[in-house]
């Protein structure tokens, strides 16, 4: 057997391709999924919060306490507030954490 230099060349090039720009791709794949779903997430739970904060403004303030208004202001931040810890937390808790190439091996 004969040492061919072109062979190995190409042997250590495809090994190089397949190891560093086919995950790059996939990466790149994955990573562009996730700022999308990061970003139509974040807009979702904004309107959410901002949903919630006007609920509780005109509940509190207009429904179950109008006489007292101004002392009670606070509340519907609170409560906004409350709901948005809640959220991050179930967000939290449902982000599972995984290999790119979990397949390859």
């Amino acid at each position: 057997m004969q040492f061919d230099p072109v062979e190995t060349y190409e042997l250590v090039r495809d090994y190089a391709k397949q190891e560093t720009v086919e995950p790059l791709k996939g990466a790149g794949r994955w990573l562009g999924f996730g700022l999308l779903a990061g970003l139509f997430m974040s807009v979702g739970i904004v309107i959410l919060l901002l949903a919630v904060l006007r609920l509780a403004q005109d509940l509190v303030l207009h429904t179950w306490w109008p006489d007292q208004a101004d002392g009670l202001s606070f509340i519907p931040y609170i409560v906004t507030l409350l709901v948005g810890v809640a959220t991050s937390a179930v967000v939290w808790s449902r982000v599972k954490v995984f290999e790119l190439n979990r397949g390859r091996r």
